[in-house]
């Protein structure tokens, strides 16, 4: 080839090379989409509890929910609810806060999940193979405190 054939290739490679950098998601980690919906419980009137649904069936390999300080997340705090995966998790789309989930385990054993605090802020955080995601969520008070 001569010197202007080699000269186009290399322009040529860069701008592919630039175009899968900043336009495709090629080399993104994927990330889990987590809403969070408060709803009655079936033990008491007025309880509730929390219901998360994710944007497709994840194999989850860690989830903690972490309260939050004032708007701050300290990951190093003590999780209210910490599970991990022991083999495979049962793949699952929607789940409630402090349900078993089949695959799952607490990380550290005998440990059950905390009531929430109304007022209070937390976090979701959730793990699956590469991909991963969190979701801010808070209890409300209830009207009669």
């Amino acid at each position: 080839m001569r010197k202007k054939e080699v000269i186009w290739v290399v322009i040529l490679l860069i701008v592919t090379g630039v175009y899968v950098r900043y336009f495709t998601h090629w080399f993104e980690k994927p990330a889990i989409s987590i809403s969070a919906s408060l709803r009655p419980t079936r033990r008491h009137a007025g309880d509730l509890s929390v219901v998360f649904t994710l944007n497709h069936e994840y194999s989850l390999t860690s989830l903690k929910v972490l309260p939050l300080e004032g708007d701050k997340f300290n990951p190093d705090a003590t999780p209210v609810w910490h599970l991990i995966s022991d083999s495979n998790s049962m793949p699952l789309r929607a789940f409630r806060y402090g349900q078993p989930l089949r695959g799952m385990k607490p990380a550290l054993k005998g440990v059950h999940p905390d009531e929430l605090t109304p007022g209070t802020t937390y976090r979701l955080v959730l793990a699956a193979g590469d991909a991963s995601g969190y979701k801010d969520f808070k209890m409300p008070v209830p009207d009669n405190q």
